[in-house]
């Protein structure tokens, strides 16, 4: 179990957070440019198998236990998106050395078949600097071994052995811990409401959604870091979590099952047929 506590807030974050719903055909670099959005905390829900389990394991952390919309977590700057997976690096000789800390284009989760959840989240005013501490996450491993919270995932995500959800251990998702303690050194707490060390999309979510009054009645005037009330815009074309098949283009982006064919009813095949006797 995932001990998370209650927000005293009455209602979710309405004015804070809002939905931008995608057109047809738009990707998510386009969605983000439609939006105005060049830096924040970049969340992702996608549809890959992995993705799947994902956001599965993260149920533990709603009060419906339904999966979770994201499945990954990780800095926007400009068109570049800082994350933390180390098992996505191509060359993992670089994985000790940089602490699975990459930097990418947004072009590689650009196709909303496979991330068709979206969304970019404000903890603090937009001059607080943050990519000292990332370079600071880069060099000084001590701070958050990143590699270290990658293995169980790896193991959970392919189904080996007897690696367990890593969330009801109290291993964070690496994405997650890394956008959480480079917060974390720019003296801003993202989950509030979390008491132990699972860091994932999920908690991020749920703190900008029903964490709110929390951040108003914190925001230290005196302080160099200027917290903010949680703010955003998202788009979830899948609600429900779904794995995307190639093989089959009328599925993915969609949460929506297909029509079945309407059946027809006994009556009006026998009129059809006296009709076809006529």
């Amino acid at each position: 179990m995932i001990t998370m506590r209650r927000s005293s807030d009455s209602d979710w974050n309405r004015k804070g957070l809002l939905a931008l719903p995608s057109t047809p055909g738009e990707t998510n670099t386009q969605w983000l440019r439609r939006a105005g959005e060049t830096q924040g905390i970049l969340l992702l829900g996608g549809a890959s198998l992995a993705d799947f389990r994902a956001r599965v394991a993260q149920s533990h952390l709603r009060s419906d236990l339904m999966p979770s919309f994201w499945s990954f977590a990780g800095i926007l700057e400009g068109g570049e998106i800082v994350h933390a997976a180390p098992f996505s690096y191509p060359d993992a000789a670089k994985v000790p050395v940089e602490n699975g800390i990459r930097r990418l284009t947004m072009s590689e989760f650009d196709d909303p078949k496979w991330f068709p959840n979206i969304a970019v989240l404000h903890f603090a005013k937009p001059s607080t600097p943050l990519l000292p501490h990332i370079e600071r996450l880069k060099r000084e491993r001590a701070i958050v071994d990143l590699p270290a919270l990658a293995l169980p995932w790896l193991g959970f995500l392919w189904g080996v052995g007897q690696y367990g959800n890593p969330l009801l251990s109290g291993t964070g998702m690496p994405s997650a811990a890394f956008v959480e303690a480079v917060h974390a050194l720019a003296r801003i707490e993202l989950t509030p409401g979390l008491s132990s060390s699972a860091s994932c999309p999920e908690a991020l979510w749920t703190s900008a959604k029903w964490w709110h009054g929390y951040y108003a009645t914190t925001d230290d005037e005196k302080s160099s870091v200027r917290l903010r009330t949680p703010s955003g815009v998202f788009a979830t074309r899948q609600r429900s979590a779904a794995i995307f098949d190639p093989n089959d283009p009328g599925e993915g982006a969609s949460d929506s099952p297909k029509s079945p064919a309407p059946k027809r009813s006994p009556a009006r095949k026998a009129a059809r047929k006296s009709a076809r006797r006529r």
